[in-house]
C-alpha cells in the first residue's frame, strides 16, 4: 500500500521537503497531483504516482443542454461544465486525460457527481443519482472511445461526492457502472469525507467512522476489488450543514458570482481535516486498497505537510 499526499499543479514544488526529495522522509511514497486541461509541468513527474483530473462543478447541465452556453466564457467553461455542449465536453475531457498521460500514472481520480449551480445552497438538490449517473457513464465512455482498443491510458478512478450522482452509500451503484460503462479499466476512488458529508450525524469523529465502517460492510466483495485508492480525511460538517441559511441563486447573478459565493460555503462541508484517531486505519483495513491519499488543505491548521503527517502516523512505515 502507498501513501500520498493530495498535491496541485498550482502548487510549488518548493513547499514540498526538500522539493520533494523528502517525501520519503516524512512517509510518504509520492503525491496524488491535481492536473489542468495542459500539459503538466515537468518537474513533478518523478514523484507523482496519480492523477487528480480536473473536474466541472456542473457538467451535468451542459451534458443535457439544459445550461445557458452564452453564461459561459473561455476561461470557465472547462472548470464549470467541461464543454458548452457535449461535443465540446468530450474533446475537453478526453484532453485532460491525454495530458495525465504523459505522467505515466498508475491512475487518474475523476468526480462522477454533479450540483445544479442554482441549488448549490439549498440543503436537497433536485439531481436525481441514476440519471447523472446514466449522464456520466455516456459522457467517459464517449471520451474513452477515442482512445486505442477503447481503454483509457490509465486507470479511471470514480471519486464520491455528496452532491447527485456517485456517493458509494449502495452497492446499486457500483451495479449500474458495471452495467453502462463500455471498458473496463476503471474502478473507485472511495473518499471519507466527502461520505461523512452526506451522514446527517456526522458530528464527531467517531461516529462518522462507525456510519462509514456500516456502509462498507453492505459491499460485496467485488466492488470493494474495485477501490484502488482512498482518499483519507475528516469532514464533521453536520452541524452546518443540518443550520445553515438556504440562498436560492438571483436571477441576474453570473457563474462568476455564483462560484465566488457558493465556494466559502463548499470549505465548510468539505473539512479536510486530518483524523485524530486511529479510526482511520480501521477504515482502510477495511477496504485494503493499493493507495491511500492524504488528502489533507490545511483549511484549519494552515499547515498541509503537518497535517499529513499527523493523519500518517496511525499507519505502520515500511
Amino acid at each position: 500500500m502507498k501513501h500520498l499526499i493530495s498535491y496541485s499543479v498550482y502548487q510549488p514544488l518548493e513547499d514540498l521537503p526538500r522539493n520533494g526529495d523528502g517525501l520519503k522522509e516524512i512517509g510518504c511514497d509520492g503525491v496524488e497531483l491535481f492536473t489542468v486541461f495542459e500539459k503538466g509541468p515537468s518537474m513533478y513527474r518523478s514523484i507523482s504516482p496519480s492523477v487528480h483530473l480536473p473536474f466541472a462543478i456542473d457538467w451535468y447541465s451542459s451534458w443535457m443542454g439544459l445550461a445557458d452556453p452564452d453564461e459561459f466564457d473561455e476561461d470557465n467553461v472547462k472548470h464549470l461544465a467541461y464543454g458548452r455542449d457535449r461535443d465540446e465536453i468530450v474533446r475537453n475531457l478526453r484532453a485532460s486525460i491525454e495530458y495525465a498521460a504523459e505522467i505515466e500514472p498508475a491512475y487518474g481520480v475523476l468526480h462522477a457527481s454533479s450540483t445544479d449551480l442554482d441549488e448549490s445552497m439549498l440543503r436537497k438538490q433536485t439531481g436525481d443519482s441514476r440519471e447523472i449517473l446514466r449522464g456520466f457513464c455516456e459522457m467517459v465512455n464517449r471520451a474513452v472511445s477515442g482512445f486505442r482498443s477503447g481503454e483509457p491510458p490509465f486507470r479511471l478512478a470514480f471519486e464520491n461526492l455528496w452532491w447527485p450522482g456517485l456517493r458509494l452509500l449502495d452497492p446499486w451503484e457500483y451495479r449500474f457502472m458495471c452495467s453502462h460503462l463500455e471498458f473496463d479499466n476503471w474502478g473507485f476512488c472511495l473518499d471519507t469525507g466527502h461520505m461523512m458529508n452526506t451522514l446527517q450525524d456526522a458530528y464527531d469523529e467517531q461516529t462518522c467512522v462507525e456510519r462509514l465502517l456500516e456502509i462498507f460492510g453492505r459491499y460485496p466483495e467485488e466492488m470493494k476489488e474495485r477501490i484502488g485508492t482512498v482518499h483519507l480525511h475528516v469532514s464533521t460538517s453536520a452541524e452546518y450543514r443540518n443550520t445553515f441559511e438556504e440562498v436560492k441563486r438571483p436571477p441576474r447573478e453570473t457563474m462568476k458570482e455564483t462560484i465566488a459565493r457558493v465556494y466559502p460555503h463548499i470549505m465548510k462541508i468539505d473539512q479536510h481535516r486530518p483524523f485524530s484517531g486511529g479510526g482511520c486505519k480501521l477504515l482502510v483495513d477495511e477496504l485494503s486498497p493499493d493507495f491511500v491519499t492524504h488528502e489533507m488543505m490545511g483549511s484549519r491548521s494552515e499547515d498541509v505537510i503537518g497535517d499529513f503527517i499527523r493523519q500518517r502516523t496511525f499507519f505502520p512505515y515500511g
